[in-house]
């Protein structure tokens, strides 16, 4: 093994695995990385379509504040996502999350595990980062595996920083310069919204003038839209520097839509936006979510934005 890389210790918070294939392959992947990987017998369990009950996962959740003390900085890597966080949220154990992030937890997903991520966020203020899972990124077959996404998780977990440049700047559609600090923050756009005016969503203090990045699978425009309107409504979207949308995919119009599509839906955020006297800057195209290329983005962490008709950058501070 590689003594420089951290341990990966796999969790299992959410659905089940159907494929178990792929987080065999995951597994073997990353121990050509030369990362000891532990836990992974989270695996096989199973109830309904969750990852084991909800009394296993919150017992595996809870068991993490501990890590660092028996194994030492590690990863905490999240199999895959799907529904079940929400139901747990009430009784993790936050401050021994907080404790053991100090001591160098870094917990590592995308998709449900964004209730985690944000929970702990406003709980805490602790970081996390949203990033690739154990199935799908790396748990595919070779040819399908995405060095950009290997790439950019190395980067965070080896170096603990966040440097991505678009030299073509397909993130933005405008040629005047933008330039932001601010706290990243973000996740599903769905659990997002599932945790407004619940303990779980960071107070303003926490995210006002901050940086939001969000993503979704499987949802019509229509209903991201009116999550977005939730958003803007409960004041937090006017409240930010920038919204990154990334990767919105897996839906499908019909003629019903009759012209309407993401992009409408954008725009239309952006007018009321405008209309509301915010200066909000948006930008699509963020390699992250539901997609085969993500970038690893740090959650509760300062970054910054740069801008122009050049490239588009966005580091951490």
């Amino acid at each position: 093994m590689n003594s420089s890389r951290l341990p990966i210790y796999t969790f299992a918070p959410s659905g089940r695995i159907i494929d178990q294939q792929s987080i065999h392959r995951g597994v073997e992947y990353l121990r050509e990385l030369g990362y000891d990987v532990l836990n992974t017998q989270c695996i096989d369990r199973a109830h309904q379509r969750f990852a084991g009950t909800d009394a296993d996962r919150l017992q595996e959740i809870n068991s993490l504040a501990k890590l660092p003390s028996s194994i030492g900085p590690c990863i905490a890597l999240a199999i895959r996502g799907g529904y079940g966080l929400s139901r747990l949220l009430p009784y993790i154990e936050w401050d021994g999350l907080a404790r053991a992030v100090d001591e160098g937890l870094h917990i590592v997903g995308h998709s449900d595990l964004t209730a985690l991520e944000i929970g702990l966020f406003a709980k805490t203020g602790r970081k996390s980062y949203a990033g690739p899972m154990l199935s799908y990124d790396f748990g595919c077959e070779g040819a399908e595996r995405s060095e950009f996404t290997i790439h950019h998780f190395l980067q965070v977990a080896e170096k603990h920083t966040l440097d991505f440049t678009d030299q073509r700047n397909t993130l933005s559609k405008q040629s005047k310069s933008f330039k932001a600090e601010g706290v990243l923050w973000g996740g599903n756009l769905s659990l997002l919204n599932s945790l407004i005016g619940t303990s779980f969503f960071p107070d303003n203090s926490l995210i006002r003038n901050g940086i939001l990045f969000i993503e979704d699978v499987n949802e019509h425009p229509y209903r991201v839209e009116r999550m977005l309107f939730q958003l803007l409504q409960a004041g937090v979207l006017g409240s930010q520097q920038a919204i990154l949308f990334g990767d919105f995919s897996a839906y499908q119009l019909n003629a019903l839509d009759h012209g309407f599509d993401l992009q409408s839906c954008i725009h239309r955020i952006q007018e009321e936006l405008k209309l509301n006297g915010s200066s909000t800057h948006i930008f699509t195209d963020l390699p992250f979510g539901h997609c085969r290329h993500k970038l690893t983005l740090p959650v509760g962490v300062n970054c910054m934005i740069k801008s122009d008709a050049k490239q588009f950058s966005l580091k951490m501070l």
